[in-house]
């Protein structure tokens, strides 16, 4: 059996098992995974501070605390970690980040969740979608990034390990008001039970970014 070497480019430090363990679980048996990270090698002390108007992005350090970049300022480094997957000799690389990151590319195929996500999302000729953000601060950008791309989006940001009866009545309110045609999770990383969960409870089909990615990648392995 040929062994085929997949890439896993996360945008904090690498490993994360977390992540990896759902594409794993996806792919041919035959697929290794190597993963690399925009922050390997770096401290939390020499990260920079989150500016006004700009797109931060959650991650996870290597000893498991969170923290909070700009796009910007992974863009660069996320090319690098890209550029080091390719020279260990993967196929295919997938980026678990639903940032945009229009100008990372690479030799081989790189499976990016927000344009994957935005092509099947115009396939389905869906325009009003509804945008769950992890972290206020993302709100913005992401109504602005989807706007761009030509939705209409409405966008708020919840728990979705709190889906309680006033999250529901909330997502109730939001679909029906401003009458949603789905629901798009913009990150990579909520656990499949807590996705699977909300997808039984919304009334509008779900889409998870992240998930979506790894199963265009299986798809052509």
């Amino acid at each position: 059996m040929t062994q085929k070497l997949i890439g896993a480019l996360t945008i904090g430090q690498s490993p994360r098992p977390d992540l990896v363990a759902p594409l794993k679980s996806r792919l041919p048996e035959e697929c290794q995974i190597l993963q690399a990270g925009a922050l390997d090698g770096l401290i939390k002390a020499s990260l920079p501070a989150v500016q006004n108007e700009t797109y931060p992005l959650t991650t996870r350090m290597r000893d498991g605390s969170s923290v909070v970049i700009e796009e910007f300022f992974l863009a660069a480094k996320l090319q690098q970690a890209l550029d080091q997957l390719e020279e260990q000799g993967v196929m295919a690389t997938i980026l678990l980040c639903a940032g945009t990151f229009s100008d990372l590319n690479g030799v081989h195929p790189l499976f990016k969740p927000f344009a994957i996500g935005r092509a099947v999302i115009n396939s389905l000729g869906l325009n009003k979608i509804g945008l769950i953000a992890p972290i206020k601060e993302q709100e913005a950008p992401i109504r602005q990034r989807w706007q761009t791309a030509g939705f209409q989006p409405t966008v708020w940001t919840a728990d979705l390990a709190q889906q309680d009866e006033r999250f529901i009545q909330q997502l109730d309110e939001l679909i029906e008001v401003n009458k949603l045609e789905c629901i798009v999770l913009d990150y990579v990383g909520h656990p499949e039970p807590i996705v699977s969960q909300l997808r039984a409870t919304a009334a509008v089909p779900l889409i998870d970014l992240g998930q979506l990615a790894m199963a265009a990648l299986s798809s052509v392995l």
